[in-house]
């Protein structure tokens, strides 16, 4: 009992040297409890049956993500241990001195790690729980929830899942602190913080070559990256990668003498107030700790991307949720191998699912020209399209204009292609396609569909045409061409689409036979599509954007969850890094204040040590940023991915809360160092 006094006295008086310690701890509990709670604050939303597949699929990947940052939290709490284990050697040698056995201060420091560890549950805890209720109208926001029965809710089960998990790496962090103790002699820990008080020295001229030769392999990296983005499966571009982590840990271990040289060379700064002593401890800090610096950069990176990405994800895709989904329900029929395509609207009949005369409904035909897209193009084609079409089987479309003029209002388009007689207009889903159909036109101005002998029609006539084919088809390319009889065309109708729109009072009734229709689709071994002797796919608007919503949502979720938890580690990291240097610095601080040296001009060397120690990591972190932004939104125009990436109200918040964050930890980290150097 006696030594668990003494460890509760140790924690007392030691809390500002712990205050760091605690912040991580209580914010890592916080943020852990709060995104393992998601399965029990969804149950007090009513959900449709997307929305319950979309939060299980989340809460499975939220079960197996939250070992991995157990994992990351783990290392942080070693880290910040270690750091403070290193502080209070001195401590631990004078115990030794007095006659306690390593045993002994062993058990004081279980006691302590004990201590610390039920304060920081249980206030994470408290904290956690409180917020995540405003996280319940967040997820609620993003899932687009029914928050009608919202009520305050615990979610016992997540309590004893943090429990569990922050018990079992306080647990290791007894044992750990038990080796610290036990393999250390009673002379080392006396002279512990004499040891600490070397420093590291690099030549100027070396570290200045290694900086440069780091400029140079991350500029390498962005340049290999910009190039082969657009071609993703390119081995180089994982080398990208590479390059630009190899790029970012020498650009640290360079810094210093660089700094060094820089400033040396300019004697107004270098011999002005304090300034000789700040740039000797920071190049004395950076030599020694270039590997985490380098780390807590990019840590910072990835923070920032891993929230940008995923709120601009949101963003974007919401924005652009109606445009995709033009009509209520849509459904598709297509033709089975040697079958003729039935009639839609009889097979629709067959299935019991009811066009009701007040619904509104569009029809496209999509028919095959029996033209293989190789032989049409494989001689207008670049390099790296050939490639593509030795691949791609599938023959040219065609669309009859009136149809496609209809369906380009649904989606908002109101301008109409015109054609002459026997004038066609090709179109591709991207801009080399439409080149190279562009050449085809140049060299044989006429391509023969059917019976019929059509004139090729320039784009460069009408603006927007693209509408249409970008959202809708799967096809690569499509034909669209005059009103004619089926007969006339004598082509094989392949496809057809009916798109039905309901008014606002019929939505519900149109909803509820298209749920029946789905069902019986997706039925399994029902063999539907056989029995019609065609293939049938339905879908709905408000399917599609529970689908379509709820994947962004989780995009977010889990993005916010990673980006906040790197956010955590890298800003905690530097701290703990600058308030354990301030405990090696004390007796140079003492030396400075002897010299006569006021308390004004100390704070100063404090804050300007801070924060370039703060600001430069961030600052690399801030470039690596902007270049993979550059660099994604390349792939986004290539149709690698599809997020527009850039900076809007949504990024600026997102911004404004890492800043908030980070100058946070920056504070606290100025007003302990100042306390450490003082002797409070």
């Amino acid at each position: 009992m006696m030594y668990f006094k003494l460890a509760m006295e140790n924690v007392k008086n030691s809390y500002k040297d712990y205050i760091i310690y605690f912040i991580t701890l209580i914010l890592a509990v916080c943020v852990f409890y709060n995104f393992n709670a998601i399965t029990s604050q969804s149950l007090i939303f009513k959900m449709n049956i997307y929305q319950k597949q979309s939060i299980d699929s989340l809460s499975k990947i939220i079960y197996y993500l939250s070992i991995f940052i157990a994992l990351v939290f783990c290392s942080l709490i070693v880290y910040a241990n270690n750091a403070l284990i290193k502080k209070r050697k001195k401590e631990f040698g004078i115990y030794g001195t007095l006659g306690m056995s390593k045993f002994i201060i062993s058990k004081i420091l279980i006691y302590e790690t004990l201590v610390i560890g039920i304060i920081s549950l249980v206030l994470g805890l408290i904290i956690g729980i409180i917020t995540s209720q405003g996280v319940s109208v967040f997820v609620s926001k993003v899932f687009n929830f029914d928050i009608s029965k919202y009520k305050f809710i615990v979610s016992s089960d997540t309590i004893i899942k943090t429990i569990l998990y922050f018990g079992i790496m306080f647990l290791l962090i007894m044992v750990f602190n038990v080796i610290v103790v036990s393999k250390n002699k009673l002379i080392d820990l006396i002279y512990a913080s004499k040891k600490n008080e070397n420093i590291v020295v690099r030549n100027s001229m070396i570290s200045v070559s290694i900086f440069i030769i780091s400029l140079c392999i991350l500029g390498t990296a962005y340049y290999m990256a910009w190039k082969y983005i657009v071609t993703p499966k390119n081995i180089k571009l994982p080398y990208s990668v590479l390059l630009g982590g190899v790029g970012t840990f020498l650009f640290f271990f360079g810094l210093s003498g660089v700094m060094l040289f820089i400033l040396k060379k300019n004697k107004n700064i270098y011999l002005k107030d304090l300034n000789i002593f700040v740039i000797k401890q920071l190049t004395n800090k950076i030599n020694t700790n270039f590997i985490s610096m380098a780390l807590i950069s990019l840590m910072i990176f990835l923070s920032i991307v891993i929230l940008g990405v995923s709120v601009n994800a949101k963003y974007q895709l919401q924005k652009h949720l109606d445009i995709s989904i033009p009509s209520d329900v849509k459904i598709t029929i297509s033709k089975m191998k040697n079958n003729k395509l039935p009639n839609a609207y009889k097979t629709l009949n067959k299935l019991n699912f009811k066009l009701k005369d007040s619904y509104t409904k569009d029809k496209l035909d999509m028919y095959d020209s029996n033209i293989k897209i190789y032989n049409l193009l494989n001689k207008y084609a670049d390099k790296d399209l050939k490639k593509d079409l030795k691949e791609y089987i599938g023959n040219l479309r065609v669309i009859k204009l009136s149809q496609y003029n209809k369906l380009n209002k649904i989606y908002g388009n109101n301008k109409d292609i015109k054609l002459k007689e026997n004038e066609v207009l090709l179109l591709a889903n991207d801009k080399d396609k439409n080149n190279t159909l562009k050449r085809l036109k140049e060299d044989k101005n006429s391509i023969k569909i059917g019976n019929i002998l059509y004139s090729i029609k320039e784009k460069s006539d009408f603006k927007d045409e693209t509408t249409l084919n970008t959202k809708e088809f799967y096809y690569n390319y499509i034909a669209i061409i005059p009103d004619l009889n089926d007969s006339k065309l004598n082509l094989n109708k392949d496809e057809t689409t009916i798109y039905i729109t309901a008014s606002k009072k019929e939505k519900w009734l149109l909803e509820k036979d298209f749920m029946k229709l789905d069902k019986v689709l997706e039925e399994p071994g029902s063999n539907i599509q056989n029995k019609q002797g065609c293939y049938i796919s339905a879908e709905s608007r408000k399917q599609n954007y529970n689908k379509q919503q709820n994947s962004v949502g989780t995009i977010l979720y889990m993005g916010l969850y990673l980006g906040f938890v790197f956010l955590i580690a890298s800003s905690a990291m530097l701290s703990i890094q600058q308030l354990t240097e301030a405990s090696d610095s004390v007796n140079r601080y003492k030396s400075l204040k002897r010299m006569g040296i006021s308390d004004e001009m100390i704070n100063n060397t404090i804050k300007s040590q801070i924060l370039i120690h703060f600001i430069v990591p961030f600052s690399l972190a801030i470039i690596h940023t902007i270049a993979a932004m550059k660099i994604l939104n390349k792939a986004t125009n290539s149709g690698q991915i599809n997020i527009v990436l850039g900076f809007n109200l949504t990024v600026a918040i997102v911004m404004t809360g890492i800043l908030i964050v980070y100058i946070l930890y920056l504070y606290c980290t100025y007003i302990l160092y100042k306390n450490i150097i003082r002797g409070k």
